[in-house]
């Protein structure tokens, strides 16, 4: 998670902890004609807290059928720090997104929504996100916007601050303060007002720090920046980097220093481990591998392929993807590695699945599938007691175990590397953002890290138009324009835009977190080529790799070059069967530090923070380079960025 995403959100509100159980708090659907005194005596709460406890309800309208929570016991209380605030869910969201961008649990999500519990999110919700109430006792949640990189700030203006305390944290004069923000004046600063802020040009002589892992130091009367620096192994000009108010105010005791911390496991994330000389454990592999085949398990071998991928789609990609599997066992047994492998046909049928799940699925060191969720979702949860790894390769679950594997990358995690590049990568740019109305969520998560972003909104809701985009162009300077959107109109209009304002001196790159299909069908290579479009990726099936011999071998069984399907089955086999060589089991093996590397994917296992499982978050950038080639971004360059 960048930075900035970090202070900007904190800077709005501050979290709360959720100290309430599921069993405290329940759902009620008001009757008709019931007022909310009724509701508040019906179930003994005084009004206010029945108020609080639900933000988005008024009593000045009809509130028949409407969903309130309402406590269990009587005379229950909210903790007096604690406030609801609304939050209008947004076609798509899911409710581990939501909590991502609070920063909550999805359980804490549910205790105060206690529907949730009885049924699945819908984008119609209002839910209630727990936060605190800031007090004139709290902590300066400023201080690490003080202590943040961008020149260009919003300052929240706290109890008892006034215009001349505010500029001197910032190195202005009250003068350069008023003229960022024309008529304040004394009495018109508030608590709870934003002021913008602008730094010297000067406090740029000190480039970003190395790494965004801090510890926290509140200075006392015996600190000084050099005893800091001693005692934490930080240098003075590190020091004064991650914390630009220092230049101003000095040390004050009570001052939040941000001690930078080189963070190595955030380093090797990015850094390819091989196993090489590392295999140690060549016992024989027991594998287990779950597929839509629609055939008996018998005559697996014996599949002739020619006259079944005209069947279905889901067959095709089935096929394709057991080629890979078998390709990498050939590949695995020339380098002594032995596999006992059985094949299971799940005819895409969960109570089939139900049927084949027994005893002896449990001395099994790996499932492989089942390729979609009803199906993927039986075998986990029969697994899940005795650790089972079970492998989900083709698609991101709705559900969640501790044995769980996803192998692709989730979109949060393409959106994190992307704002992550962005903000190390960033001097001084025009940013600009478009996003259609499903990506609005998406759009919060790049205006709390960068707080000039500038947003596009379209003045006809049906069609987007050049004059939309027009005046948040800066013809003086390098513009980063941020294109989130699922709507292939959107995006073919956009770009055609961008590349008129392009041919008329614009500069002009291009960004997505995610590179949906109509970017290859619809959209011309060229335009993305001039843009210098960037994006994020599971797979580097987008560069023109070099042939080798899997591929070789391939081509001469089939007379065609592999699909992604047969290149995902041999690298999620592959580097399954590596790692239970390196490693006792799969789940020792997350140990490793960096990402391995196959034909066309990478992988590095991570336990999920919010959620049981591993996820893959090991994800390729690529950007759009001249004559229409496509280059990837080495991401351990961008992460020691200033080093």
């Amino acid at each position: 998670m960048g930075i900035m995403k970090r202070f900007i959100l904190s800077s709005i509100l501050v979290l709360a902890f959720v100290n309430l159980s599921a069993q405290d708090l329940r759902s009620y659907a008001a009757e008709q004609g019931e007022k909310l005194q009724e509701i508040a005596s019906k179930f003994q709460v005084d009004l206010l807290t029945l108020r609080k406890l639900n933000p988005s309800i008024s009593d000045l309208r009809d509130i028949s059928g409407q969903l309130f929570v309402v406590p269990v016991q009587p005379n229950f209380s909210l903790n007096s720090t604690v406030k609801l605030i609304s939050y209008d869910v947004s076609p798509k969201e899911t409710l581990y997104s939501i909590s991502k961008t609070y920063n909550l649990k999805v359980k804490d999500l549910k205790t105060y929504n206690p529907f949730l519990f009885e049924r699945g999110l819908d984008y119609n919700d209002i839910l209630r996100i727990p936060v605190y109430e800031l007090k004139d006792k709290d902590l300066d949640i400023n201080q690490s916007i003080k202590n943040s990189e961008f020149s260009t700030l919003m300052h929240l203006v706290l109890p008892q601050e006034t215009k001349y305390g505010i500029s001197k944290k910032y190195g202005l004069s009250v003068e350069q303060l008023e003229a960022l923000n024309p008529g304040i004046d004394e009495k018109e600063i508030q608590p709870g007002q934003f002021v913008k802020i602008k730094r010297p040009v000067e406090i740029k002589s000190f480039p970003r720090p190395r790494d965004e892992n801090y510890v926290y130091l509140e200075v006392d009367r015996e600190n000084s920046i050099q005893s800091i620096s001693e005692n934490y192994d930080v240098t003075e000009y590190d020091l004064l980097a991650s914390n630009p108010s220092l230049k101003f105010e000095g040390m004050s005791e009570g001052l939040i220093l941000k001690i930078p911390q080189i963070d190595e496991a955030e380093f090797f994330k990015y850094q390819k481990f091989t196993f090489d000389d590392k295999l140690k454990y060549f016992d024989t592999k027991s594998i287990a591998v779950m597929l839509p085949l629609n055939l008996e398990r018998t005559k697996i071998d014996s599949v002739d392929f020619g006259s079944l991928l005209k069947n279905s789609n889901l067959l095709r990609i089935s096929l394709d993807f057991y080629e890979g599997i078998q390709m990498a066992i050939d590949s695995a047994s020339a380098r002594g590695i032995s596999v006992n492998m059985d094949v299971y046909d799940t005819r895409n049928d969960p109570s089939h699945v139900s049927q084949l799940l027994t005893e002896d699925f449990k001395e099994y060191q790996a499932v492989v599938g089942p390729l979609l969720d009803p199906s993927l979702k039986k075998v986990t949860k029969y697994l899940s007691r005795d650790s089972v790894p079970v492998i989900s390769p083709l698609v991101n679950p709705k559900f969640e175990f501790n044995n769980l594997f996803s192998t692709l990358p989730k979109d949060e995690a393409m959106q994190e590397l992307l704002i992550t590049y962005i903000q190390k990568s960033w001097s001084d740019e025009n940013m600009v953002i478009l996003t259609d109305s499903i990506s609005k969520p998406i759009q919060r998560k790049y205006t709390y890290t960068f707080p000039d972003l500038k947003v596009v909104n379209q003045e006809d809701s049906q069609y987007l138009q050049k004059m939309d985009i027009q005046p948040h162009l800066d013809s003086l300077k390098t513009n980063w324009f941020i294109l989130e959107t699922e709507n292939i109109g959107i995006a073919e209009a956009t770009v055609s835009f961008l590349k008129s304002y392009s041919r008329k001196g614009y500069d002009i790159r291009l960004f997505t977190s995610k590179r949906n299909s109509f970017y290859d069908d619809e959209i011309s290579n060229y335009y993305l080529s001039d843009l210098q479009f960037t994006f994020p990726s599971i797979s580097k099936s987008h560069l023109a790799s070099a042939d080798s011999q899997t591929s070789n071998a391939y081509y001469i069984k089939h007379g065609a070059s592999p699909n992604r399907y047969v290149m995902r089955g041999y690298d999620v086999m592959m580097d399954l069967l590596l790692r239970l060589t390196y490693a006792k089991t799969l789940q020792s093996s997350t140990e490793i530090q960096g990402y391995t590397e196959h034909l066309e994917n990478k992988f590095n296992y991570t336990k999920n923070e919010f959620s049981l499982g591993y996820e893959n978050d090991a994800i390729y950038l690529f950007q759009y380079g001249k004559d229409l080639n496509i280059e990837a971004i080495d991401l351990s360059k961008f992460l020691r960025a200033g080093e």
